[in-house]
């Protein structure tokens, strides 16, 4: 009897331990569940999110936070969910506030992306910008002097899925939607949704030379299908499918009205002055928003 007895004691000892690390009970408030075994961390107001997920084989990581202290953070977050390992870190996209903590976590995660990825950080990763990154980080002291440059070991070209333990990732290519090698990354079991810097919370995003606002309202249109329950956004608070309804509510208007002024015969910089849209009076990003009304007149104009 006191055999028995001992070994439900250490059973329960056991279980009452895992819950504790599976809850994430003891991480800082930096750290939001939004499901079981699913954990975002979000730095400082705008910057890049970084998401942990804890399955029955390994650690899934969705980027590698928006700095290296950020991701020294999610690291110790790690340890105190489990004892294993990261075994995978998948990019949303590869700019600098998405990808720089590679080297925190690989080896041994191996580093998953969309095809495009490796040449747009090679591109990025001057010798200028390392010097920079380790000025403004100096105070990291052994933290950095391990840092290096970790491109992607697996590219995918148009869809991928993974599954790891319990779980399943099905990531999908987005194309001219933000950066050169965009990834949505939709957990069907959970309905948790990753879209990527093409979606953000009350931001105007940057949308360089090469994106397309009607090729980012399909993909709007292909993940809001999808039915999620929870919307991880590449920079914002985590929420509901209303952030992805907000967007496109937001490019469509943004369409209508420099479609009209066109018709009317207004030239780039009078609509530049002019336009104005009800509701982004809080958005963050303003000087943006002269680069959004340019996609809209490229995509009107058909250039």
């Amino acid at each position: 009897m006191k055999i028995k007895m001992a070994a439900v004691f250490l059973f329960a000892s056991w279980f009452l331990l895992v819950s504790s690390h599976a809850s994430g009970q003891n991480l800082p408030p930096t750290f939001k569940k939004v499901k079981e075994g699913i954990f975002v961390y979000a730095g400082r107001p705008g910057e890049s999110n970084c998401t942990i997920i804890l399955t029955q084989e390994g650690v899934v990581l969705i980027d590698s936070g928006n700095n290296p202290p950020d991701s020294v953070a999610v690291q110790k977050a790690v340890k105190q969910l489990t004892p294993q390992p990261v075994r995978f870190l998948i990019n949303t996209e590869p700019h600098n506030d998405h990808t720089t903590g590679h080297f925190v976590f690989s080896p041994p995660a191996v580093i998953i992306a969309a095809a495009g990825a490796s040449e747009s950080m090679r591109g990025a990763n001057t010798p200028a910008r390392i010097q920079k990154l380790m000025a403004d980080h100096s105070n990291m002291g052994d933290a950095l002097k391990d840092f290096r440059v970790i491109t992607p070991h697996i590219e995918y070209k148009d869809k991928m899925t993974l599954n790891l333990g319990e779980r399943t990732f099905e990531l999908s290519y987005l194309k001219n939607v933000h950066s050169e090698a965009d990834t949505a990354i939709w957990l069907p079991k959970e309905k948790v949704l990753f879209t990527a810097a093409s979606i953000g919370v009350k931001r105007f995003n940057n949308l360089r030379p090469f994106v397309s606002i009607p090729d980012t309202l399909s993909a709007i249109k292909m993940m809001k299908a999808l039915n999620p329950e929870v919307v991880i956004p590449g920079h914002g608070v985590p929420g509901s499918a209303k952030i992805l309804d907000d967007m496109e509510k937001y490019y469509n208007v943004l369409m209508e009205r420099v479609g009209a002024m066109v018709k009317a015969g207004k030239s780039l910089d009078e609509i530049k002055k002019e336009l104005k849209i009800p509701g982004t009076e809080d958005w963050e990003g303003k000087d943006r928003f002269p680069n959004n009304i340019e996609a809209a007149y490229r995509a009107i104009k058909g250039s």
